[in-house]
C-alpha cells in the first residue's frame, strides 16, 4: 500500500485494509513515498495505490468487494 502523509484517501483505506487484513489474513504494508523521489513520481497522482505481486489492485479508493475478488484466490 502507497501512501503519503496528509493523504485523507490513505486515512480512508487504512480501517477498511486493516479489517480486511484480519479477515482475510493478508499483511498490508504501508509504504510512504514522502521524500523518494523515485516513489513520489510513480505514486504521488495515484494515492493510495494498492499492490499485491507487482499488480495495482487498486487506487484512491478501496473497492472492497473488488478486493476480496482479488485476494480470493490467495486465501484459498
Amino acid at each position: 500500500m502507497f501512501t503519503a502523509a496528509g493523504c485523507c484517501l490513505c486515512d480512508d483505506a487504512r480501517p477498511v485494509l486493516d479489517r480486511l487484513a484480519s479477515e482475510l489474513e493478508v499483511d498490508v504494508v504501508w509504504t510512504p513515498i514522502d521524500g523518494d523521489a523515485e516513489l513520489e513520481a510513480a505514486w504521488r497522482t495515484e494515492l493510495p495505490a494498492g499492490v499485491l505481486d507487482g499488480r495495482k489492485v487498486f487506487k484512491y479508493r478501496v473497492d472492497e468487494g473488488l478486493l476480496r475478488r482479488r485476494l480470493s484466490p490467495r486465501t484459498s
